[in-house]
Protein backbone atom coordinates (compact mmCIF):
# COMPACT_ATOMS: atom_id res chain seq x y z
CA UNK A 1 0.00 0.00 0.00
CA UNK A 2 1.22 3.49 -0.85
CA UNK A 3 0.32 6.27 1.61
CA UNK A 4 0.53 9.86 0.38
CA UNK A 5 -0.10 13.36 1.66
CA UNK A 6 0.32 16.81 0.17
CA UNK A 7 -0.45 20.35 1.42
CA UNK A 8 -0.86 23.67 -0.38
CA UNK A 9 -1.79 27.08 0.97
CA UNK A 10 -3.82 29.58 -1.03
CA UNK A 11 -4.78 33.20 -0.44
CA UNK A 12 -8.40 32.24 -1.16
CA UNK A 13 -11.01 31.59 1.51
CA UNK A 14 -12.20 28.02 2.07
CA UNK A 15 -15.42 28.87 0.24
CA UNK A 16 -13.57 30.14 -2.83
CA UNK A 17 -11.15 27.19 -2.78
CA UNK A 18 -14.09 24.78 -2.54
CA UNK A 19 -15.87 26.48 -5.46
CA UNK A 20 -12.76 26.04 -7.62
CA UNK A 21 -12.11 22.47 -6.44
CA UNK A 22 -15.69 21.32 -6.92
CA UNK A 23 -15.89 22.63 -10.51
CA UNK A 24 -14.75 19.49 -12.32
CA UNK A 25 -14.84 21.39 -15.63
CA UNK A 26 -11.71 23.24 -14.44
CA UNK A 27 -9.70 20.07 -13.70
CA UNK A 28 -8.21 19.95 -17.22
CA UNK A 29 -6.47 23.25 -16.37
CA UNK A 30 -4.80 21.65 -13.34
CA UNK A 31 -3.49 18.52 -15.11
CA UNK A 32 -3.60 17.62 -18.77
CA UNK A 33 -4.50 13.97 -18.26
CA UNK A 34 -8.30 14.20 -18.44
CA UNK A 35 -10.72 13.16 -21.14
CA UNK A 36 -14.44 13.08 -20.36
CA UNK A 37 -15.62 13.62 -16.78
CA UNK A 38 -19.26 12.78 -16.03
CA UNK A 39 -21.48 12.20 -13.04
CA UNK A 40 -23.10 8.84 -13.64
CA UNK A 41 -25.19 8.46 -10.49
CA UNK A 42 -26.65 10.87 -7.96
CA UNK A 43 -26.17 14.62 -7.66
CA UNK A 44 -22.65 16.05 -7.88
CA UNK A 45 -20.73 15.84 -4.61
CA UNK A 46 -23.49 14.12 -2.62
CA UNK A 47 -22.43 11.13 -0.54
CA UNK A 48 -23.09 8.03 -2.63
CA UNK A 49 -22.83 9.85 -5.96
CA UNK A 50 -20.60 8.38 -8.64
CA UNK A 51 -18.33 9.99 -11.16
CA UNK A 52 -16.64 8.53 -14.24
CA UNK A 53 -13.26 10.06 -15.11
CA UNK A 54 -11.48 9.26 -18.36
CA UNK A 55 -7.68 9.40 -18.05
CA UNK A 56 -5.79 9.83 -21.32
CA UNK A 57 -2.17 9.68 -20.17
CA UNK A 58 0.25 8.23 -19.43
CA UNK A 59 -2.09 5.40 -20.47
CA UNK A 60 -5.81 5.25 -21.08
CA UNK A 61 -7.99 4.30 -18.13
CA UNK A 62 -11.43 4.92 -16.70
CA UNK A 63 -11.64 5.86 -13.03
CA UNK A 64 -14.87 5.09 -11.19
CA UNK A 65 -15.21 7.49 -8.23
CA UNK A 66 -17.59 7.07 -5.29
CA UNK A 67 -18.09 10.06 -2.99
CA UNK A 68 -18.01 8.86 0.63
CA UNK A 69 -17.90 12.20 2.49
CA UNK A 70 -18.75 15.73 1.43
CA UNK A 71 -18.99 18.64 3.85
CA UNK A 72 -18.32 21.81 1.81
CA UNK A 73 -16.20 23.83 2.28
CA UNK A 74 -14.48 21.69 4.92
CA UNK A 75 -13.91 18.11 3.81
CA UNK A 76 -14.31 15.68 0.93
CA UNK A 77 -13.53 11.97 0.61
CA UNK A 78 -13.83 9.41 -2.17
CA UNK A 79 -12.85 5.97 -3.33
CA UNK A 80 -11.47 5.51 -6.85
CA UNK A 81 -11.15 2.24 -8.72
CA UNK A 82 -9.19 1.75 -11.97
CA UNK A 83 -6.74 -0.69 -13.51
CA UNK A 84 -7.16 -3.12 -10.61
CA UNK A 85 -6.16 -0.49 -8.06
CA UNK A 86 -8.16 1.21 -5.31
CA UNK A 87 -7.47 4.69 -4.02
CA UNK A 88 -9.06 6.29 -0.99
CA UNK A 89 -8.45 10.03 -0.88
CA UNK A 90 -9.41 12.87 1.42
CA UNK A 91 -9.17 16.64 0.99
CA UNK A 92 -9.54 19.12 3.85
CA UNK A 93 -9.85 22.91 3.65
CA UNK A 94 -8.73 24.79 6.80
CA UNK A 95 -8.70 28.54 7.36
CA UNK A 96 -5.09 29.58 7.92
CA UNK A 97 -4.37 31.83 10.93
CA UNK A 98 -2.57 34.35 8.68
CA UNK A 99 -5.37 34.34 6.10
CA UNK A 100 -6.26 32.15 3.20
CA UNK A 101 -6.71 28.41 3.35
CA UNK A 102 -4.52 25.37 3.84
CA UNK A 103 -5.65 22.46 1.69
CA UNK A 104 -4.43 19.03 2.70
CA UNK A 105 -4.92 15.82 0.76
CA UNK A 106 -3.97 12.34 1.84
CA UNK A 107 -4.90 8.74 1.27
CA UNK A 108 -3.81 5.27 0.28
CA UNK A 109 -3.31 3.52 -3.05
CA UNK A 110 -3.39 -0.28 -3.18
CA UNK A 111 -1.88 -2.50 -4.31
CA UNK A 112 1.64 -1.12 -4.59
CA UNK A 113 3.97 -1.75 -7.48
CA UNK A 114 1.68 -1.43 -10.52
CA UNK A 115 3.76 -0.18 -13.47
CA UNK A 116 2.67 1.90 -16.44
CA UNK A 117 5.07 3.16 -19.09
CA UNK A 118 8.08 2.06 -17.06
CA UNK A 119 7.03 3.99 -13.94
CA UNK A 120 5.27 2.84 -10.80
CA UNK A 121 1.77 3.97 -9.94
CA UNK A 122 3.26 5.57 -6.83
CA UNK A 123 5.62 7.72 -8.94
CA UNK A 124 2.88 8.70 -11.36
CA UNK A 125 0.43 9.50 -8.57
CA UNK A 126 2.95 11.61 -6.62
CA UNK A 127 3.78 13.62 -9.75
CA UNK A 128 0.10 14.04 -10.63
CA UNK A 129 -0.82 15.14 -7.09
CA UNK A 130 1.90 17.81 -6.99
CA UNK A 131 1.02 19.12 -10.46
CA UNK A 132 -2.73 19.13 -9.83
CA UNK A 133 -2.64 20.77 -6.41
CA UNK A 134 -0.04 23.40 -7.33
CA UNK A 135 -2.08 24.42 -10.39
CA UNK A 136 -5.25 24.37 -8.28
CA UNK A 137 -3.56 26.63 -5.71
CA UNK A 138 -2.50 29.05 -8.45
CA UNK A 139 -6.08 29.21 -9.80
CA UNK A 140 -7.41 29.88 -6.29
CA UNK A 141 -4.80 32.60 -5.70
CA UNK A 142 -5.67 34.28 -9.00
CA UNK A 143 -9.37 34.24 -8.18
CA UNK A 144 -8.74 35.56 -4.65
CA UNK A 145 -6.68 38.47 -6.04
CA UNK A 146 -9.51 39.42 -8.39
CA UNK A 147 -12.30 39.35 -5.79
CA UNK A 148 -13.31 42.52 -3.98
CA UNK A 149 -11.82 42.82 -0.49
CA UNK A 150 -14.02 41.45 2.30
CA UNK A 151 -14.74 43.73 5.26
Amino acid sequence: MYHFHYVVRTQATSEVAWSVFSNWNLWRHFASIYGEIDWVEGKPWEVGSRMRIEVLRPGKAVVERLIICCEPPRELGWIDRALGMTLDQWVEFHAHPLGGTSIRTWGDLAPSGFRLGGRTAEQLFAEFTETWFENFRAACDELAQNLPAQV
